[in-house]
């Protein structure tokens, strides 16, 4: 007999099938109630979601006042008392309503017409209380004589409201000491008025809780014509808690159900493609990794590219070419062009011959170098524009000074202007050479030697097999290192926004959007603009980098030797080693300690050598003002967020790429490295432009959108250094491990986890020091509560004071410096670990 019982592949894949299913549909349900509840937004005319919070929270208390005070103490009142209170109910709400717009009366009547299974006083009062929420009522009772009508002792209020009903039926029956206070000599529509409120203020409805609420309302729904509405809907309880919450949370829903939706399509084509139709918790990580990217990157990044080439719905290129017809916003995009490219140039032409020093010769001292360009890496590109501001001055700079009186030019100014494009470019230059120093240099130590070895054979120079083999050896990298440059520099805000504050006219992208992004829609649509070029730059970039340089790599790197060649400098060793100080001296020491001289005096005009002009005033202003400690504590948590979340990830993922061959693990590299790439400026204006509420999340000027910013941009220098520790720890290690019956767990607690712990720790490092100093998008995303100390410096140097400015400079960069040495030791530390096959 055959068995018939289901086999547990077949019962796993239709649970599968099942989930995936209600996944969709729930997704779909999301939509489909967030699309209702955006409509019914729409077509009610709030102006603000909050008008619904509003509404359903008056409608309860309406509702709980009529049910637990009013239609007790009616019932009291016999049938034709009732009757006479309900038609002066309905006529105070039909004047409060037509003077609160020209038609409001017959609305009321309307309403009463059809009550839709309301009891027409309960309507009646309902709809006359939702008017006097907002002050509607024209029997407006003063403080002095609501106080001791909202002071009675709960036990005394039933009564008191009976005797007010039932002298809104009777004129002359007795009222309440309090309530005859509060009418005092009114008769009439003016006295009925007065007693309605009356019983509204007994039964609590203008406590401080209802006065909230209908502050809300008056906020979120503006439009007298409107605000009727909002009367309705409170008098016939149309807004639920559910409705409200999804009509409030419209966009959320959309959101969740997309990104709900889009994951289980997502799952399903990579279940396909495994052939495989079962839940793997590895995909679950991918997925949660991809939707925040998907979220915080890409879609910031689409939705500034469609508000750039569409208006009202259609394609336009009328907002670029309104971009391009304004001379500032060209004379940006030029500079940025120009500063970029030549930065590109320079920098590259500085680095490859240093990379090389320090990587292939017996240069003195290259160990030190290489620790000293890398810092470079390290410090916040704006201190060295304070620096060489100051240096390069064209009225007061020592270095200018200096070449005045070598060359006899009197007291005229120059000859070197820092306020200009050259100014700008020397010093993009000298911080970003390290970027292309960096590349190069990784590749100079892991390129196969043995053709350098041919050529010394066969006779040539260090220097001719430097030109001859090794730099077209290099040239993929080369060009990798210099385009990292070129999109570092159009990218950079701290060093244009210094230059360009001594001198008028000098503007790059990334100022320019600062600038006008605050300045109306145009200054918007501007900024928008300007940021899709950069990201479009940025883009390119990428492209050229991971695609067309990828296929065109030679291979530098066989399996024969990992040691390179050592060239010997011989009698040029000693003025190679001279030149290099001479260089380290005056890009990176003498910035530094210029930095630290402004920090020390009083009078910026006197000598630094003048012990007269020396003091520690500056510091103690910068670091004990509250101002910049909450900055600074602003930053060190911001930054601890963003690094210890980054690393967490950055281990997931370096376990996905390294130890799994799951499908989809590189869709989430390719958006961390995306995210990498992409401008600080582009990021942050992304972020403030789809962060606001309208696409489902509102986190703009609050912390979370600075850890957001930080981890998107940041996220790729924590995950390269853990990836690339794993790639060399042998997988045996940990299949030993569990063959000895040690569970996954157990083994990468105890034998993977050890082993890489110094590249988790440089990791969390290399995202903590720039997300501890970040300017470019902290400068745009901060707000007074969420003010970094990268911002407050800023502020300082250009509106303040250059000398405690300098002060918190010196301080970032000892903390840079700590961090770098510490991050020495862990390299020291893995290389021992791995001998030597692996560095942070």
């Amino acid at each position: 007999m055959r068995d018939r019982r289901p086999r547990p592949g077949r019962v796993g894949t239709a649970v599968t099938a099942l989930t995936l299913a209600v996944a969709f549909v729930l997704g779909g349900a999301l939509v489909f109630m967030g699309s209702r509840g955006r409509t019914a937004f729409t077509d009610s005319g709030f102006s603000d979601g909050s008008g619904f919070d509003a509404v359903y929270n008056l409608s309860v208390a309406a509702d709980g006042a009529w049910k637990d005070a009013i239609l007790p103490d009616l019932r009291t009142l016999d049938a034709a008392e009732r009757e006479a209170v309900g038609a002066i109910t309905a006529e105070l709400a039909a004047n409060a309503w037509e003077a609160k717009s020209a038609g409001g009366a017959g609305q009321v009547q309307a309403l009463l017409a059809d009550t839709a299974g309301q009891a027409r006083e309960e309507l009646a009062f309902k709809l006359l209380c939702a008017a006097d929420f907002l002050n509607e009522n024209p029997g407006k009772v003063a403080k002095t004589r609501r106080d001791p009508i909202a002071a009675l002792a709960a036990e005394q209020k039933p009564a008191f409201r009976q005797a007010v009903l039932r002298s809104l039926a009777h004129a002359d029956a007795e009222l309440p000491g309090p309530a005859a206070d509060a009418v005092g000599s009114k008769t009439g529509a003016d006295r009925q008025a007065v007693l309605m409120q009356c019983v509204f203020i007994s039964c609590g409805l203008q406590d401080e809780a209802a006065g909230a609420a209908a502050t809300a309302l008056k906020q979120g729904v503006r439009d007298p014509a409107m605000q009727l509405t909002a009367f309705r809907m409170i008098a016939r309880g149309e807004i639920s808690w559910l409705w409200k919450l999804i009509v409030h949370n419209a966009g959320t829903a959309i959101l969740l159900g997309i990104v709900l939706m889009t994951d289980v399509v997502l799952l399903m084509l990579l279940m396909a493609r495994e052939h495989r139709w079962r839940l793997n918790v590895k995909w679950i990580m991918i997925l949660l990794i991809v939707d925040f990217l998907l979220y915080f990157l890409l879609m910031p990044m689409v939705y500034m590219l469609i508000q750039a080439f569409t208006a009202d719905g259609h394609f336009t290129l009328e907002r670029i070419s309104r971009l391009y017809r304004n001379p500032d916003n060209l004379a940006a995009l030029k500079n940025t062009l120009i500063a970029a490219a030549a930065t590109m140039v320079l920098g590259t032409l500085i680095a490859f011959p240093l990379a090389w020093l320090v990587g292939r010769t017996n240069l003195i001292g290259k160990r030190f170098f290489r620790f000293l360009f890398i810092l470079t890496y390290m410090v916040p590109p704006y201190v060295g524009a304070m620096a060489w501001t100051h240096l390069m001055n064209p009225n007061a700079g020592p270095v200018n000074q200096v070449l005045r009186a070598i060359f006899g030019m009197g007291d005229s100014p120059g000859p070197l202007n820092i306020y200009s494009l050259p100014g700008l470019i020397w010093v993009l230059t000298t911080f970003y050479y390290p970027y292309a120093f960096i590349t190069i240099s990784r590749a100079m130590e892991k390129m196969d030697p043995t053709l350098e070895e041919a050529s010394r054979i066969a006779g040539a120079s260090p220097f001719r097999t430097m030109m001859k083999i090794t730099l077209p050896m290099m040239t993929p990298s080369l060009i990798a290192g210099a385009l990292l440059v070129f999109v570092s520099a159009a990218s950079c805000y701290g060093i244009p926004s210094i230059i360009a504050g001594g001198t008028s006219g000098l503007e790059t992208a990334t100022t320019r959007i600062k600038l006008i992004q605050g300045l109306g829609q145009d200054g918007i649509t501007d900024a928008t603009g300007l940021a899709v070029f950069l990201m479009l730059v940025a883009l390119l970039i990428l492209f050229l980098s991971d695609v067309v340089l990828a296929r065109r790599q030679y291979t530098t790197v066989s399996g024969k030797s990992t040691q390179p060649v050592i060239v010997d400098l011989r009698r040029w060793r000693v003025p190679l080693t001279v030149l290099t100080w001479l260089f380290a001296l005056v890009v990176v020491f003498l910035p530094f300690l210029t930095i630290l001289s402004i920090s020390l005096r009083t009078d910026l005009g006197k000598s630094v050598l003048d012990i007269s002009n020396l003091t520690l005033s500056s510091y103690v202003t910068a670091f004990r003002e509250p101002a910049t400690l909450a900055c600074l504590k602003n930053s060190l948590i911001f930054a601890l967020i963003a690094a210890t979340a980054g690393i967490a990830v950055s281990c997931v993922m370096s376990y996905l790429l390294q130890r799994t061959q799951i499908r989809g693990r590189s869709i989430p590299n390719f958006l961390i490295t995306l995210g990498s790439g992409t401008p600080s400026v582009v990021i942050a204006v992304g972020l403030i432009m789809t962060m606001k509420g309208n696409l489902g999340l509102n986190i703009v000027a609050t912390p979370m959108i600075m850890v957001v910013a930080y981890l998107v941009k940041y996220l790729m220098m924590g995950m390269r250094t853990v990836v690339s520790a794993m790639s060399q720890i042998h997988v045996s290690l940990e299949e030993s491990s569990q063959i000895s019956g040690a569970g996954w767990t157990r083994t990468m607690l105890r034998i993977t986890a050890p082993l890489i712990l110094p590249s988790i720790i440089a990791g969390w490092l290399l995202i903590f020091i720039p997300c501890f100093y970040e300017l470019s998008m902290s400068v745009l995303l901060s707000t007074d509560t969420t003010k970094t100390i990268g911002v407050q410096l800023f502020d300082y140097w250009t509106f303040h004071s250059k000398q405690v400015g300098c002060a918190m400079a010196f301080g970032i960069l000892l903390v840079v410096v700590a961090l770098n040495l510490l991050l020495v030791l862990l390299d020291h530390l893995l290389n021992r670990l791995t001998r030597g096959k692996s560095a942070v």
